[in-house]
């Protein structure tokens, strides 16, 4: 099992071992991302461009179902917190990603040093998606918010008080239910680990903001990626589909199940899997003296990297 650093205050017992010698395949398309930074939305892209567009065989399937996540899947036969998250996304007790038909769409929040050993062995398609981490981190306080309001076990939650209180256990990485990098990884350790492989041949770096500006150019991207043809009129259709505005009317990626029957919100009001999107949207959340240290940090961060990233849209 995981050691205790990758489960602390979330509660999951992670299979690292079954995770690490996880057999990969080479046609495997591996979604990688840091929580709270896009995934849903990948989980309805990737299917649509790899089935050429057909909205109708994948629109009453759990996106967990058709993208799955490789710890919670993994280790449901040994933790009951992931069995737990697992129903309540709609997940079958049966899935079993050894069983599925190839190409497998596999999904993971781990930081590399906890993702199969055969990923540098079998190179399969690997696709990285990173967001701001202002936005993150705003949504992300949303997210834990949600799990604080809930009991455990019979033992009471215990919800931040505001925004500002969560700030500084995301910088750290230390919050009361550890959803932004539960092995413990901070913001940019994660996304930096897959921005310098950008330039593998397996490998391809998104930006959530561009997505956002230019969603139909990013699909095309996807594809080109995958090695899949898609007429335009393709690409355009399954842009449209995909659009913030449509994922939020959409029961699947809102996943409606969860948000009704665990969290007890309604999933077009206060879905935590597709909230707001964009990006600016820290700018109602950070006080100055808040942006002033957060960006201190930021500075140190990513004092050797080249990457750049959006903090707001024009």
């Amino acid at each position: 099992m995981v050691d205790a650093e990758t489960t602390a205050n979330s509660g999951f017992r992670f299979s690292v071992d079954k995770i690490r010698n996880f057999k990969v395949r080479s046609d495997d398309v591996f979604l990688l991302t840091y929580p709270k930074s896009g995934t849903t939305w990948m989980k309805e892209i990737l299917p649509l461009v790899c089935n050429g567009g057909d909205i109708e065989a994948i629109k009453d399937i759990p996106v967990d179902v058709r993208v799955p996540y490789l710890e919670f899947t993994i280790s449901a036969e040994d933790d009951e917190m992931s069995r737990g998250a697992l129903k309540s996304f709609q997940v079958p007790e049966d899935l079993n990603l050894d069983e599925m038909e190839s190409p497998r769409i596999i999904n993971s929040h781990f930081s590399k040093k906890f993702l199969p050993i055969e990923l540098e062995e079998k190179n399969p398609k690997i696709i990285y998606i990173a967001r701001n981490p202002k936005d993150v981190a705003v949504s992300s306080y949303y997210f834990s918010q949600l799990l604080l309001a809930k009991e455990y076990k019979g033992k009471p939650a215990n919800p931040y008080g505001n925004f500002s209180e969560f700030l500084p256990n995301f910088m750290d990485c230390k919050n009361r239910f550890q959803i932004v990098g539960y092995d413990g990884r901070q913001w940019h350790e994660h996304v930096l680990t897959w921005w310098k492989r950008r330039h593998d041949k397996n490998v391809l770096f998104l930006k959530y903001e561009d997505m956002f500006q230019d969603l139909e150019s990013n699909v095309g991207k996807i594809a080109k990626f995958l090695d899949i043809q898609l007429a335009d009129d393709v690409v355009k259709k399954i842009s449209d589909h995909c659009t913030i505005g449509n994922m939020k009317k959409n029961k699947m990626a809102t996943k409606s199940n969860y948000c009704e029957t665990t969290a007890k919100v309604k999933a077009e009001e206060g879905s935590p899997y597709v909230r707001k999107g964009g990006a600016g949207g820290w700018k109602k959340y950070f006080t100055v003296a808040e942006n002033e240290i957060f960006d201190r940090h930021y500075k140190e961060w990513m004092k050797d990297s080249d990457l750049e990233m959006t903090f707001e849209l024009l």
